[in-house]
């Protein structure tokens, strides 16, 4: 049995890479899938007895799961705090990077670069391993290995886009060096990175700062190609895709999406929340493996990165960063920076309550569904719970559906000169999203009269 028996054939495959990365055969390599994901693929049979690429999946089932890993990296740390959805922290921050210019450039407010950056200014790493645009024809994000901050910078902002680590991973378990390097990744791949660094203990050594950013769901690559044409690029001149470009005009959440072609031609901005269908919210081209994830935080990451969507930062065009430190290191380096400030832990999870609903609650009532399909499905901290699954069973119903439905659609209009097609074969779906929008205001608005009442009579 091996990852590509269990994991991918199932559909639970993240396409993180991390097997591919530490195989001790080199025997599985990474590809895109006929739905747009990257997924192992073997090259040879597997040898006897060998299961590492599963004991590394996080996806697959363990003997210890998130918690018991964080406990054991961080809950001896002095003055360690600890919370139901965040883990284990020091201190939270909010700020934003003081240079305007990299602050507009990045994600949110630039926190994520300068201290990836200042890692390597102060030579507390040798190198960084991050997400970025590297000139690989086949893929248009990849993870690459920098050295300057400069370097850095180049890489900042969102790649919502499948990306997986195998390629630096092998070089890393090659080099001869006593090189030190800093990861920034999803939280997916930060659990994959912990249970493949206790197998492998050059990994160990040589990955010194594991950053997270916060994550709700990763869509395959055929959402970049509806975004580009959307846009107005076709696919085959398609060159790349910039998902969030910030505008004075936009709040920072309603950021633009902007394709550029071969010859660097630009297509028309697309604001974020003016895309048709909320693609985001209804789980269009979702990989399947972000229903079965738990961790909204990067739990497992000494330190981790994400938007203010609170009310108060968001208005704010530029865009404002929060973190959570959970190692002294990472705390002392966020401790020295202007426009940088503490924040309570309840605002951070505040800023992020409809991901957190998305992954610890509705998590219980899909685990629920997946109690009767009599096929491997990944165990996670919260139990399957029939109370959430009855519920949510319409949107948890409708976005399994739209999930399959516009990968499989997608396929046939993707080299189209517009999305009209594509959108015109979802009428139906159209229709369900619609029906089930409307009667969700209407039960919000009935539901206001009596939270007021409460609130008058003091009951709340």
């Amino acid at each position: 049995m091996n990852v590509v028996d269990l994991i991918v054939k199932n559909d639970y495959c993240i396409g993180c890479g991390v097997c591919a990365g530490v195989c001790p055969s080199n025997n599985l390599h990474m590809d895109w899938s006929d739905k747009g994901e990257l997924i192992p693929k073997l090259n040879d049979s597997c040898k006897d007895k060998c299961s590492i690429c599963l004991d590394i999946c996080p996806f697959n089932n363990h003997p210890i799961n998130q918690d018991d890993i964080a406990e054991s990296l961080y809950a001896n740390i002095p003055n360690i705090n600890y919370n139901e959805y965040a883990g284990y922290f020091l201190n939270c921050y909010v700020g934003f990077h003081k240079d305007e210019e990299k602050r507009i450039k990045s994600a949110s407010g630039g926190l994520a670069s300068l201290f990836l950056a200042s890692l390597l200014e102060e030579k507390i790493v040798d190198k960084i391993i991050c997400v970025g645009n590297f000139g690989n024809e086949d893929r248009m994000f990849d993870f690459g290995i920098l050295n300057d901050p400069n370097e850095v910078y180049s890489c900042a902002g969102s790649a919502y886009y499948p990306v997986e680590i195998s390629r630096v991973l092998k070089e890393i378990i090659k080099e001869k060096e006593q090189l030190t390097y800093a990861v920034i990744a999803l939280p997916c791949v930060v659990y994959a990175l912990r249970l493949a660094m206790e197998k492998i203990p050059k990994l160990k050594k040589k990955i010194k700062i594991i950053a997270s950013l916060t994550c709700g769901q990763l869509q395959n690559r055929y959402c970049t190609e509806l975004l580009a044409l959307e846009s107005g690029i076709k696919i085959d001149e398609l060159k790349k895709m910039d998902f969030r470009r910030k505008s004075p005009k936009n709040s920072a959440a309603n950021f633009l999406q902007v394709a550029t072609d071969e010859n660097k031609n630009e297509g028309v901005p697309q604001p974020n929340q003016e895309l048709p269908f909320f693609l985001w919210h209804y789980h269009f081209f979702k990989q399947n493996a972000c229903n079965y994830c738990d961790d909204v935080f990067g739990e497992l990451a000494d330190v981790t990165f994400m938007d203010a969507w609170l009310p108060e930062y968001v208005k704010d065009y530029k865009g404002t960063s929060l973190v959570i430190t959970r190692t002294p290191l990472t705390a002392k380096i966020l401790k020295k920076w202007q426009h940088t400030s503490t924040i309570d832990v309840e605002k951070i999870i505040k800023s992020q309550s409809g991901v957190i609903h998305k992954k610890r609650t509705l998590v219980k009532g899909r685990l629920y569904k997946s109690t009767f399909s009599n096929q491997f499905f990944p165990k996670k901290r919260v139990l399957p719970d029939k109370k959430i699954y009855d519920k949510n069973k319409e949107f948890i119903e409708l976005t399994f559906e739209i999930q399959k439905l516009s990968k499989k659609k997608w396929i046939k209009y993707r080299f189209n000169n517009s999305t009209d097609e594509f959108w015109n074969d979802l009428t139906r779906i159209n229709s369900r999203i619609k029906r089930y929008t409307k009667e969700g205001k209407l039960q919000s608005l009935l539901k206001t009269p009596k939270l007021l009442f409460k609130k008058l009579s003091g009951m709340i």
